[in-house]
C-alpha cells in the first residue's frame, strides 16, 4: 500500500484519512525544518550553489530574430541583484506609492509579463522586503488584467514593455496604479523579442505619456541604481506572511484571488522535494508564472540545486528551447505533452514501413522490460533507436512531471520507453499552492495522480447525488478533501466563498476521485462539470472526454449534456493524420479535403458508430454513449483561443456558447428542447 490509512478515522459521509505511507505521522520529519519562508529557501540555494548557474535566458539576435545559447546568472549574481533591486523597491514605494494598500501591513507588487528571469528576480526582491507578488495574466482578454489590478489594489507593477501601452490606455479604470517598472531598458539598448516593436522614439513617447497620466515610469536598471545608491536593510517575511496571490484559472467562472502564505508554499515544495529527491536539476520555465505551478516547481528544485532556463515566449519554438537548454526535468500539462507525443509517435511507432515496424517492436520490448524489472533503459533498443528520439528533447531528460489534467496512459508509456525517463502525475490546485498529491518515482503504473504529498492528509466526502460514495467497494469514491499547511489563507475580499470552500480544517477541492486498492488516487472529474441527463442520470462530460480522446481518430473533443435529453453530444476534433485516410475511404473520395470530410454525412454517421462501439469496449454505460457528434476540422485553440485558460484548460461555459448553433442541431437529432448545459 502506497498510502497509510489512519485507524478509526472514518466518520459518517467521510472516508478514513489517508497519508503518504513513508510519512505515517503526517509530518515532514526534521529535514529542512530551518527553511520556513521563500526568502530562507533563496538563502539556502545561495549557500549550496553560490557559483552555480541559476537563472538563464537565451541570447537574441535582433537582425534575424533568432535565438542562441542560454546566458546565465549565478546564484550569487541573483542574490546581489535581489538585494539592490529590493532596496530600490523600498525607495519606489516610499517615494511614489506611500499610501499603497495591500493585505494587512503587506504591499502587493504586480507582475505582468511572460516567463523571464526578471520575473523571478523581481519576486525574490519583493519577498526580501516582506511584500507579496500578484501575477497578472491577460491570455484570455485584456479585461482580466484590469480586474486583477483593481481587485488586488495594485499600486506598483513590474512588466515587460509591450504591456505598458495597454495599461496606459486603460488607466481610467485602474485608479490604484501609481508606478510602472519596465523589465526592458527604456533606452532600447538591450534588444529582446518584446522590444522588437519599440524604438528609442516610441519608448520616449511612453515616458511622455506617463507624465501626462501622472504615472511614474521607470525601468528595472533605474530601480537597481536607486538601491545601489542608498541600500536599505532587508525585512524578511514570517511564515504566516503572504508570499503571493494567484488568481484561479477561471474554468468555472470569475477568477478568485487566492492568498498563499510562505508557510504554505514552503510546506508544499518541501513535501514534493521529499517525494522526488531531485538534485542538480535543469528546469525549463514555460508554464505561466502568473500561476503557481511553475514557481512551485522551481521552489521544489531549489532544495537540491537548480538551473532555471526561461522559454523564449513563442510556443511554436518550445522544442527549440528544449534543445538549447537540455533539461533534466520537464514540468508540463497534458496539452503540451500530448503535442510532443503526437510528433514523436508519428515518426516512430506510427510510421510506415521498416521504421514503424522496428519502432513498434522496440516499444513493445521496452514496455515489457519496464513492467518486469522497473528498468527504464535497454542496451540494444536505446542504442539502435531511442537515444536518437531522446536527443530531440536534449538527451538528458530524466523526469517528466504532468499536472492540471489526466495524462493518457499511452502517452506516459511511450515517454518512459522512448525517452528512458520517468513520468509522474501530480495533483494540486491554486488553493493548495499546486501541492496535493504526487506519484512516486518507483511507481511505473499509470492512470492515477499518485499519493498524498508528505505532510498532507486526504479523505473523501460522499457525493450521493452523483452516485459517488465513500462506501463504494472495492474503491471508495467521492470528493477529494485535503488537510495541509499548504492550503491557502483565504480568497481576497470573499469571506463567504472562503467559508464555502472549507469544511472545518479541510479544503473541499470540488474534484471527484477514487482511492485505488494500491492506495493511489485516480482523478474522475470536477464535481461542477457533472450534468444530469434524462432528468435522472448524472454523467461527467470531463471523464467522457478523457476516455473518448484515446480513440485513434480523435484528437480532442468537448462533451455536452442536459437534463432535457437522454444522450450526451460532442464536438469532435479529429486526428487529421489518422482521420483523413479513413474518412476518404468511407466517403469514397480520394481527394476530399479535411473540411469536406468533416462535413460529409456518411463520415459523421460512421464515426458516431465507431465511437459507440468504442464506448462499449471500455465499459461505458448506455447513458455515456454519444448521441450525436459534430466534427470540427480545426483544433479548439486555433478556432477560438478564448475557450482556454492560460493553463490551456478548456473553459466549458465559453465552449458551450461558441458552439451553441452546432449543439442546438445535435440536440435536435437526439430530441428535446435545446438548452446548452453551461448557459
Amino acid at each position: 500500500m502506497q498510502t497509510f490509512k489512519v485507524p478509526s478515522s472514518e466518520v459518517p459521509g467521510y472516508s478514513a484519512i489517508y497519508r503518504n505511507s513513508l510519512f505515517k505521522d503526517g509530518t515532514h520529519g526534521g529535514e529542512f525544518a530551518h527553511i520556513t519562508t521563500a526568502y530562507e529557501l533563496f538563502q539556502h540555494h545561495l549557500a549550496i550553489a553560490p557559483k552555480s548557474e541559476f537563472l538563464g535566458t537565451r541570447q537574441f539576435n535582433p537582425a534575424d530574430g533568432s535565438f542562441g545559447a542560454y546566458e546565465w546568472l549565478t546564484t550569487t549574481d541573483a542574490a546581489e541583484y535581489v538585494e539592490d533591486f529590493g532596496s530600490g523597491l523600498d525607495h519606489v514605494f516610499a517615494k511614489y506609492a506611500p499610501d499603497a494598500k495591500g493585505y494587512g501591513t503587506q504591499q502587493p507588487l504586480g507582475m505582468y509579463a511572460n516567463n523571464r528571469y526578471e520575473w523571478s528576480l523581481a519576486e525574490f526582491s519583493a519577498i526580501r522586503s516582506r511584500r507579496y507578488t500578484v501575477g497578472i495574466c491577460d491570455s484570455v482578454n485584456v479585461g482580466s488584467a484590469d480586474y486583477i489590478i483593481n481587485h488586488a489594489e495594485i499600486s506598483v507593477v513590474v512588466c515587460s514593455i509591450d504591456k505598458i501601452p495597454r495599461m496606459f490606455d486603460r488607466m481610467s479604470i485602474t485608479p490604484s496604479l501609481r508606478v510602472v517598472i519596465c523589465m526592458d531598458r527604456l533606452d532600447c539598448s538591450r534588444p529582446n523579442p518584446v522590444m522588437q516593436a519599440f524604438c528609442a522614439e516610441s519608448a520616449a513617447a511612453l515616458r511622455k505619456r506617463a507624465v501626462e497620466l501622472g504615472i511614474t515610469l521607470l525601468d528595472m536598471d533605474e530601480v537597481l541604481e536607486m538601491g545601489r545608491a542608498t541600500p536599505t536593510t532587508a525585512c524578511p517575511p514570517t511564515p504566516s506572511d503572504i508570499c503571493t496571490m494567484c488568481y484561479t484559472s477561471g474554468t468555472t467562472g470569475v477568477n478568485k484571488g487566492v492568498l498563499l502564505t510562505h508557510q504554505g508554499l514552503i510546506h508544499g515544495s518541501r513535501s514534493c522535494h521529499l517525494s522526488l529527491r531531485l538534485s542538480d536539476t535543469t528546469h525549463l520555465s514555460l508554464i505561466p508564472l502568473a500561476h503557481c505551478m511553475d514557481r512551485y516547481a522551481t521552489y521544489t528544485f531549489m532544495y537540491g540545486g537548480v538551473r532555471v532556463g526561461y522559454a523564449n515566449g513563442d510556443r511554436a519554438l518550445i522544442a527549440d528551447d528544449i534543445q538549447a537548454l537540455r533539461p533534466t526535468v520537464l514540468v508540463g500539462f497534458p496539452l503540451l505533452l500530448n503535442g510532443i507525443y503526437e510528433s514523436m509517435s508519428k515518426a516512430t511507432i506510427g510510421a510506415k514501413g521498416v521504421t514503424g515496424a522496428l519502432s513498434r517492436m522496440a516499444y513493445r520490448s521496452k514496455k515489457k522490460r519496464l513492467a518486469s524489472t522497473g528498468n527504464l533503459s535497454h542496451g540494444l533498443w536505446d542504442r539502435v533507436l531511442f537515444n536518437k528520439v531522446a536527443a530531440k528533447l536534449g538527451g538528458r531528460l530524466k523526469t517528466i512531471i504532468s499536472g492540471a489534467m489526466n495524462l493518457n496512459p499511452e502517452v506516459i508509456n511511450f515517454f518512459r520507453a522512448a525517452l528512458s525517463c520517468n513520468v509522474v502525475q501530480g495533483y494540486g490546485q491554486t488553493e493548495t499552492g499546486a501541492a496535493g498529491t504526487i506519484q512516486r518515482l518507483d511507481d511505473f503504473t499509470s492512470g492515477h495522480i499518485g499519493v498524498p504529498n508528505p505532510g498532507n492528509d486526504i479523505r473523501l466526502r460522499s457525493k450521493p447525488d452523483f452516485g459517488y460514495l465513500v462506501t463504494d467497494s472495492p474503491c471508495p469514491r467521492g470528493e477529494l478533501m485535503i488537510r495541509s499547511k499548504s492550503v491557502f489563507a483565504e480568497y481576497l475580499g470573499e469571506p463567504e466563498k472562503t467559508r464555502d470552500t472549507m469544511d472545518g480544517e479541510w479544503l473541499a477541492t470540488g474534484d471527484i476521485v477514487q482511492i485505488n486498492t494500491t492506495g493511489t488516487i485516480s482523478f474522475i472529474s470536477r464535481a461542477k462539470h457533472h450534468v444530469k441527463i434524462n432528468n435522472s442520470c448524472w454523467v461527467s462530460p470531463e471523464r467522457l472526454e478523457n476516455i473518448y480522446v484515446q480513440h485513434p481518430l480523435v484528437q480532442s473533443l468537448f462533451v455536452d449534456g442536459h437534463d432535457d435529453y437522454n444522450k450526451v453530444v460532442a464536438i469532435v476534433v479529429p486526428d487529421s493524420a489518422e482521420f483523413v485516410p479513413w474518412a476518404r475511404t468511407v466517403a469514397s473520395s480520394t481527394a476530399a479535403s479535411l473540411e469536406e470530410l468533416c462535413a460529409n454525412a456518411t463520415v459523421v454517421q460512421e464515426l458516431t458508430k465507431l465511437l459507440r462501439i468504442y464506448s462499449a469496449s471500455v465499459d461505458l454505460s448506455v447513458d455515456e454513449q454519444l448521441g450525436a457528434i459534430y466534427i470540427e476540422p480545426m483544433p479548439f485553440r486555433e478556432r477560438n483561443s478564448g475557450m482556454y485558460t492560460s493553463l490551456l484548460k478548456l473553459k466549458r461555459r465559453e465552449a458551450s456558447k461558441f458552439y451553441a448553433e452546432q449543439l442546438k442541431k445535435l440536440y435536435t437529432e437526439v430530441g428535446g428542447l435545446f438548452v446548452a448545459s453551461s448557459l
